[in-house]
Order: C-alpha cells, then structure tokens, then sequence
C-alpha cells in the first residue's frame, strides 16, 4: 500500500503530475539500461552511444491503437512498436535511424483512421527525449535530470 502517494492512475491526479512521474521513470529507465550498456564493455565509434526514445501518449479521441514508426526522409519505415488506446509507451528509435538520417518523421498509424504523422525531427540536435502526444500532435524535448 502507498498511502497518499500519487501515482499517475490516480484519478484526481493533474495530468503535469503524471507527466512528471512518468518523465521520472523514463529519466530512471535510461539511467539503469545506460549503466548496462557500459558494463558489457563493447566500445562503439567515437565512445558511448546514447539512446533516443519517444515518449508516446496515446490519448485519441475517439480512441484507437496505432502502430508507430519512425520513416526516414528516403521513405523507409523502422517499426517501433503499438501503443492500445488511453495508453503510453517508451518506444526506442534503432540507431540506425538515429544516426544515419539527418531527419525522420514519427508515424501513428490508426486501425481504423487518418494517420498522425510528426514534425519532422532532427536526429543531430542532441535529445534524448521525444515526448509525443497523439491527440494534439505536439512535441517536447525534455531535459534529462542528471
């Protein structure tokens, strides 16, 4: 039990407050799967890669499941994973997206629906975080904590 904690299925919880939560456990996620990375002692070109992950909110009205991709601007689509409705998602961009593109494009595309289809976004800039929402289509880069 938690008593009085707030946790982001709490109905009365402001929506900046699981933002925050979620942004916490993302910050956490990163940290922990970096720290592996750097254990298993494999060197990659010029030292550490870091990973480029979306933060997917999945709040479509009227609801529906989309598959996400990543789509390079030649035009090729790297599946990142489905996302159910009212629902959110860490999803990782390959590296090969990442690196090699200058831009790409985030896709959701519905089951039943018109496709949502991002800014596009500049793999070069140096975020970490992508945090999308469907509903509204916009995008953030928030800082990591460190």
């Amino acid at each position: 039990m938690h008593g009085n904690l707030p946790t982001p299925d709490s109905r009365g919880a402001p929506r900046r407050l699981r933002r925050k939560w979620h942004l916490m456990l993302l910050s956490a996620f990163i940290a922990v799967a970096g720290a592996g990375a750097c254990a298993t002692g494999h060197s990659h070109k010029g030292g550490h890669e870091q990973q480029l992950v979306v933060h997917l909110t999945n709040d479509l009205a009227p609801p529906a499941d989309v598959t996400v991709y990543a789509v390079t601007s030649d035009g090729i689509r790297h599946l990142l994973g489905d996302v159910p409705p009212n629902d959110h998602r860490v999803l990782r961009i390959p590296h090969d997206v990442s690196t090699a593109t200058a831009t790409f494009h985030l896709v959701a595309d519905r089951t039943l629906g018109r496709r949502v289809v991002s800014q596009p976004v500049n793999s070069t800039s140096g975020d970490l975080i992508i945090d999308w929402d469907l509903q509204s289509n916009s995008m953030w880069f928030p800082e990591i904590a460190q």
